[in-house]
């Protein structure tokens, strides 16, 4: 960052949004939706700095400040901003079961050093169900909102509810300080999809939208690739992409919303390993094959951990013809494809490791 950089952004003083935690990426892209209609936006990527912009402007970045070695940086923009704002997402795995869990403290360090570089009139916003998240507001001088599951975020979603074949995604009811609209994201599911729908409303009334334009706006919000997203499959069946990344959290969700989705005429689980998990890898896996015997009525496991998941779901009586298991992707993509049918529920999800996004490349329609 030049001379010439810190004159240029202290003289035009483009807005400046820095999004970041586990899901900084999901909500960014969110923000990013809520905002193009109205303003002069652009999301950013990794840690470039525009060298030109506009006054006015509103630069996203999603940015991983617990490895970041350039966070002064980001000190600079949030200081200089016409408004800055910082958004906290997750620092925890998101539990399907619980509307409340904690992030690694360490994780937070970082992240409280440019909160608590905001200025007075800069805005954090915070999630309020991660409660390593919550107590950065503690951390700063600048207003603060939050948002989440909990009755008392600013921005909370209740009445959720999984919308069904033809139009499949998620419903659910945004208050706001008993201000209620209906918010829908078509084809997309998860709890971390609606942690990011509320971080961008959050984002869209601190810029003056009222609470039905970001609704509107949200309709067209279609995601990112592998985060719980449908999309179109060859033989007129449907993938529920997951692929990105996977914990045991997520995939645990992952397969309850794939039994929860009505209107198909069979459900099919292709589940790569979950890494990272330590000494309780086995349990793990085979506790994720308990849930697949109830969701789905095909399994294919890719990696070695993952016929943990096909021998928890044996034992759960799922029948043997209908489990395939195979060490990698390439191993097992061509036999997938044959077993395929018209009307078929794919779910596709595992570590970023495993590379469950071939398979998505071989079954998508084109």
């Amino acid at each position: 960052m030049n001379f010439l950089f810190k004159l240029n952004f202290s003289l035009k003083k483009p807005n400046v949004i820095i999004v970041t935690g586990l899901s900084r990426q999901t909500a960014a892209e969110a923000i990013f939706q809520v905002l193009k209609s109205h303003f002069k936006v652009e999301k950013m990527s990794g840690n470039k700095l525009p060298w030109r912009f506009k006054k006015d402007e509103i630069l996203i970045y999603p940015i991983d400040l617990v490895k970041n070695l350039a966070a002064r940086n980001f000190q600079f923009l949030i200081k200089k901003s016409k408004l800055p704002i910082l958004v906290v997402t997750n620092l925890g795995d998101i539990p399907p079961d619980k509307t409340f869990f904690a992030g690694e403290n360490e994780r937070i360090k970082e992240i409280a050093k440019l909160a608590e570089s905001l200025p007075l009139l800069g805005y954090l916003i915070l999630n309020l169900d991660d409660e390593t998240v919550r107590e950065l507001k503690n951390k700063t001088k600048a207003h603060f909102l939050t948002f989440g599951l909990q009755e008392i975020a600013d921005f909370k979603a209740t009445d959720i509810v999984l919308t069904q074949f033809p139009s499949p995604g998620t419903n659910f009811k945004l208050n706001y300080h008993g201000n209620i609209v209906p918010i829908w994201l078509k084809n997309l599911f998860g709890k971390e999809q609606i942690y990011a729908s509320l971080a961008s409303v959050a984002v869209g009334n601190l810029l003056g939208l009222n609470l039905v334009e970001i609704s509107q706006s949200l309709k067209s919000y279609q995601g990112l690739p592998g985060k719980m997203r449908l999309i179109k499959g060859i033989k007129n069946s449907m993938i529920l992409d997951d692929s990105e990344s996977a914990t045991s959290f997520s995939m645990a969700e992952a397969l309850e919303i794939l039994a929860g989705i009505l209107g198909f005429k069979r459900k099919v689980a292709v589940l790569g390993d979950i890494i990272g998990i330590g000494k309780y890898t086995i349990e793990a896996h085979e506790a994720m094959g308990e849930r697949v015997a109830r969701s789905a009525e095909l399994l294919f496991t890719f990696g070695e951990r993952a016929r943990f998941i096909a021998k928890g779901a044996r034992e759960k009586g799922m029948p043997e013809e209908k489990i395939f298991q195979f060490n990698t992707v390439d191993e097992g993509k061509l036999k997938l494809q044959d077993e395929l049918r018209e009307g078929d529920l794919i779910l596709i999800d595992g570590s970023k490791e495993m590379k469950m996004e071939k398979i998505i490349e071989e079954i998508k329609a084109v």
